[in-house]
């Protein structure tokens, strides 16, 4: 399941190449048709920084997916001790715990490890930041595959959140969900 697109560089004709002077090459996981299509670039995930209002709650560091299992539980013991419930949306802390699997299955698949998860919170809504050491690659929205295939993790994280987006920076790449929430008295 592939998310990630290769970065170019904005002051490229055309978008940008590689170091090489040829097209950038996609990822090893994904159909290189679909990766390489003109169409890829009206996919981008939207690259936004969100609110630096948020407090960080709790932050886990994983380092391969077995890791995830644990990381469900502890997110959802959390999200019980720091947000309270919605009477409108009992189904919130499971989107968010979906959400943040899929983000660090993403980075873990295919960024560079260790994945950094963060859950913040601002007392308006929830924020998970989840981050890996490989600025080269840009999240995009997968389109076109069959169910099997992957590749829809951002899709589940737009679908779910209010806001999903991403930034890089010299430490790796940053991608964010936030979702409606209010904390815990």
């Amino acid at each position: 399941m592939s998310d990630e697109q290769q970065l170019t560089s904005p002051s490229s004709p055309g978008g940008g190449s590689s170091p090489c002077g040829s097209a950038p090459l996609p990822p090893a996981a994904l159909p290189p048709d679909d990766a390489l299509s003109p169409t890829v670039l009206g996919r981008a995930l939207p690259a936004a920084r969100p609110s630096t209002d948020h407090v960080q709650v709790r932050r886990w560091v994983l380092e391969q997916a077995a890791e995830l299992r644990a990381l469900r539980s502890d997110l959802r013991d959390q999200l019980a001790a720091s947000v309270a419930p919605a009477p409108d949306d009992d189904g919130l802390p499971d989107n968010i715990v979906l959400v943040t699997s899929e983000l660090a299955t993403n980075a873990l698949a295919h960024g560079r490890a260790p994945a950094h998860v963060q859950l913040l919170l601002d007392g308006n809504e929830v924020l998970v930041v989840v981050s890996d050491g490989d600025a080269t690659h840009a999240p995009f929205l997968a389109e076109g595959r069959e169910p099997g295939e992957g590749g829809f993790g951002l899709q589940i994280a737009r679908r779910l959140a209010s806001d999903v987006g991403w930034w890089s920076d010299a430490t790796g790449k940053h991608v964010w969900a936030s979702f409606p929430a209010r904390p815990t008295s």
